[in-house]
């Protein structure tokens, strides 16, 4: 995907890569997450499942964020 489409207003599929807050030059990985580019500076996070969590990273922490596409509606996966 290229990179010149991904903007603070869609939903996508990805996994995290960021720095471990509680070890340094430790690093946590978080696969299958949906995440939103923004607000400015920060990456939004939601956990897996209907009930996770959301948080937000401040992009220094973000390492990487890769597997991105888009995030695909609970209900839509279902129906197919």
């Amino acid at each position: 995907m290229d990179i010149t489409t991904v903007n603070d207003r869609h939903l996508y599929s990805a996994t995290v890569r960021m720095r471990d807050p509680d070890r340094p030059g430790g690093i946590v990985e978080l696969p299958g997450r949906v995440v939103r580019f923004g607000p400015p500076g920060w990456l939004t996070v939601a956990g897996p499942g209907e009930a996770g969590t959301i948080q937000l990273y401040p992009t220094d922490q973000v390492i990487s964020v890769t597997d991105l596409g888009e995030a695909v509606r609970v209900e839509a996966a279902a129906e197919d």
